[in-house]
């Protein structure tokens, strides 16, 4: 996949969070009592504002339209039967959350394939606000209950990773487990705090960017001060280099090579690395004038991060970012 399709569409792993816990398809939650009583039906509201409700209770059989929810499934024990982009899934947010089985591929984010879906026979179909095209969505949710996301709100980020991982654990029957993740993502914050100032790094600036190029022309995508990955970097005690705010959603917004120069001659500047990918500052950005007289470049300070990890996904994500900038900062 293409780095741009990344925008177009929207290697540490914490062994503690993808441990099987409570399931979605391979360690099914009984349908009733021992005499027998039918499953308690599971009602929630999602990211439209919508009632959806699995009659029959917890999901078993789980399709993903988007990588943050499909992450979400795995890191609460669950097999995905069917999952947009697979490989992209796999290249993306593989090394936080690895796929335990291997679900069938209902295409391009966004795009999902209806009879795809409708052959798997799920009993629940989940992904983001845009995952369904509105005129699909009256087809879609003839086959299953549809809960769809926000991911996102740049107005307190990690607040929307942790509740809407805990709606899905609510779906999954999981709820016992998703506390679980959930307090094991806050001790690793609160562990990697520690590392940061035990290293002295308290309050250095930080900036996570994902440079992408269109023949001659660099684009550099910018995680600000709103983003979830930042929220993360300031909970661990570093400061935002880059000050704007970006969009309502995720916290982000674009420059150009020459913005860059407003970032402080301190910053530590990571960057999204795939291994599937294009190195764009290897490629397009070093031995241009102006990237390499940044004080950051010409002091070492520019890290390749995030591999297999998902800038834009659940607590595993998150706990495996934390650890990914300690290890770059060797704190």
């Amino acid at each position: 996949m293409k780095r741009t399709a990344v925008w177009t569409t929207g290697a540490i792993a914490i062994a503690a969070l993808t441990l099987t816990g409570c399931g979605a398809t391979e360690a099914p939650v009984e349908a009733g009592d021992d005499d027998g009583a039918a499953a308690e039906a599971i009602t929630i509201v999602d990211g439209r504002g919508e009632e959806v409700t699995l009659p029959d209770g917890p999901a078993q059989t789980v399709v993903a339209l988007e990588w943050n929810q499909a992450e979400s499934v795995v890191t609460l024990g669950g097999e995905l039967v069917g999952l947009s982009d697979v490989d992209g899934y796999t290249s993306w947010v593989g090394e936080a959350a690895p796929l335990p089985n291997e679900p069938t591929d209902l295409g391009v984010r966004t795009e999902p394939s209806i009879e795809a879906v409708s052959e798997l026979e799920p009993d629940l179909i989940i992904g983001s606000l845009r995952s369904i095209p509105e005129e699909a969505m009256e087809q879609m949710e003839r086959i299953a209950p549809v809960a769809l996301f926000t991911g996102a709100d740049a107005a307190d980020p990690l607040d929307v990773v942790r509740s809407d991982f805990e709606t899905i654990a609510t779906l999954l029957g999981a709820e016992e487990r998703g506390a679980e993740v959930l307090a094991e993502f806050d001790e690793t914050l609160e562990a990697n705090a520690a590392r940061i100032e035990d290293a002295g790094l308290v309050g250095t600036p930080f900036v996570f960017a994902s440079p992408y190029a269109d023949g001659a022309n660099v684009t550099v995508r910018m995680h600000g001060p709103r983003s979830a990955t930042q929220a993360v970097a300031t909970e661990m005690g570093l400061t935002a280099a880059w000050e704007d705010d970006g969009d309502d959603g995720y916290g982000l917004s674009n420059t150009d090579l020459e913005g860059l120069t407003a970032l402080p001659d301190e910053t530590e500047f990571f960057y999204w690395d795939n291994a599937d990918e294009e190195d764009v500052v290897k490629t397009s950005l070093a031995g241009s004038a102006v990237w390499e007289s940044l004080a950051f470049v010409e002091d070492g300070r520019v890290h390749p991060a995030s591999l297999g990890i998902w800038a834009y996904g659940g607590p595993a994500s998150m706990a495996a970012w934390s650890d990914d900038i300690v290890r770059a900062l060797g704190a």
